[in-house]
Formats: structure tokens, C-alpha cells, sequence
């Protein structure tokens, strides 16, 4: 009985080898070759990114050049659409996993306008959705819409940077021409609601209240084993 398990055993260990040299043959393992294979996915993820900016080019790029041109009245077209915001979030993300040197500020400022723009109009012609009965109607007008987006902007370097004021600021300074007492406190308040989404998110598990750690450089949380405590490193 036992030569008979070592002779199975043998045969088990020879076909799991034949299996696992028949596997390490296919196209996918590029010969063996980790560059090959690194260079092969890097460039699809690219490449990806690319498509989904072909769709919509007003997605390209950092995005606050254009949030600019329109709180300063310059009319770019489909520059607050859906369609504009869904191919900018695909495309930083496969951007980022394509390993490019892209920033996160520009496209959460671009991410928040595109939401804030429509919120304030209540409709999109993408999913079809209007809410022309409801109290959005009457913020149907340039003023609020640039108000709103104002405030998108701001809380889109909130949620990049968890710094609420620098949000208000970096909206006042560099985004809008035309501000006011209201603004300030419309765009303040949604810089704070976007910082308390921002806690909830990041840490509803441990260390509620702590946006970001005073480090240069961290190699993230470290939980105990026993799954009661944490710290930064």
C-alpha cells in the first residue's frame, strides 16, 4: 500500500509539473520575461486611457485650465458633462495604473465641478433624468451654475488634500472672477461636508477624525493582530 500512494504521489507530482510548464508557455507569461510582461500591461492600461480621452477630448488633461475658462465665463462646450466626467475618472485611473506621472488635484477639482454643475441644473441628457418639477428649476440660470461649480472646485482640493480652507481659498484666488460674502460661505460649507464624507470613507474602521498623516513619506497603516489597535508608520 504504501509503494502504491508513493508511485500515486509520483504521478501527481509529475503531471502538476507538466501542467505548470504547458501554463508557463502561453502567451500571457511572455516567455518568462517580467519586463515583457510589465511593458505589455503598462501599455494596454495606456492605451485605455487613451480610447476613453478620444471619446470626450475635453477629458484630457489636468482639468483646471478649463474649470477656469468657465467660472470666467468662457462657454466650453460638454467641459461639465457626464459623459466628460465618467471618461476622466476611467481614464486617470487606468493613467495611474499605466504608471504615468499623473496628479490628483486637477481631476478631483474637474470631478467635483462636473458634479456640482449637475446638481445645479437637475438634469443630465446622458441618463435621460429631468427634475423640472422640483425646486432644482430654479437654479437653472448661468449664475448659480457658476456658483455651484465654484463650489465643486473647492471641494474637489478638499478631497485631494483634506484642507477645506484651501479649498475656499484656492476657488477664490484662482478659479472664480466673481465672488461674494454668500459664495463664501456656500463654497466653505461644502468644503466641510466634503471633508466629513472624506472621514467616514477613509476611516470608518480606526481613526475616525484623521484625514491625513504629518508625514513626508509613509508606508501606510499597520493593524495589530489582534485587530484592536493601529498606527502609522
Amino acid at each position: 500500500n504504501d509503494d502504491m500512494l508513493g508511485t500515486f504521489d509520483d504521478v501527481v507530482d509529475h503531471d502538476t509539473e507538466v501542467v505548470e510548464m504547458e501554463e508557463s508557455k502561453g502567451w500571457w507569461s511572455f516567455g518568462g520575461s517580467a519586463f515583457l510582461a510589465f511593458l505589455f500591461y503598462q501599455t494596454l492600461f495606456a492605451a485605455i486611457a487613451s480610447f476613453f480621452v478620444y471619446l470626450e477630448p475635453v477629458s484630457g488633461g489636468s482639468g483646471i485650465p478649463e474649470i477656469k475658462c468657465f467660472l470666467n465665463g468662457i462657454d466650453l462646450p460638454r467641459v461639465v458633462r457626464v459623459k466628460t466626467l465618467i471618461c476622466k475618472v476611467v481614464g486617470v485611473t487606468f493613467s495611474v495604473a499605466a504608471g504615468l506621472p499623473v496628479g490628483k488635484e486637477g481631476p478631483m477639482v474637474h470631478s467635483g465641478a462636473v458634479v456640482a454643475a449637475g446638481i445645479s441644473q437637475g438634469r443630465t441628457k446622458f441618463w435621460g433624468v429631468d427634475t423640472s418639477f422640483s425646486k432644482f428649476s430654479d437654479f437653472r440660470n448661468d449664475r448659480e451654475k457658476r456658483d455651484f461649480v465654484a463650489c465643486g472646485a473647492a471641494a474637489g482640493v478638499t478631497s485631494a488634500f483634506g484642507a477645506p480652507i484651501g479649498g475656499v481659498l484656492f476657488s477664490l484666488e484662482e478659479g472664480a472672477s466673481y465672488w461674494s460674502t454668500k459664495l463664501t460661505w456656500r463654497a466653505f460649507f461644502c468644503a466641510m461636508i466634503t471633508l466629513g464624507t472624506l472621514f467616514a470613507v477613509r476611516n470608518f474602521d480606526s481613526l475616525w477624525g484623521q484625514a491625513d498623516i504629518d508625514k513626508l513619506f509613509s508606508f501606510g497603516e499597520f493593524n495589530s493582530l489582534s485587530g484592536e489597535a493601529s498606527n502609522f508608520s
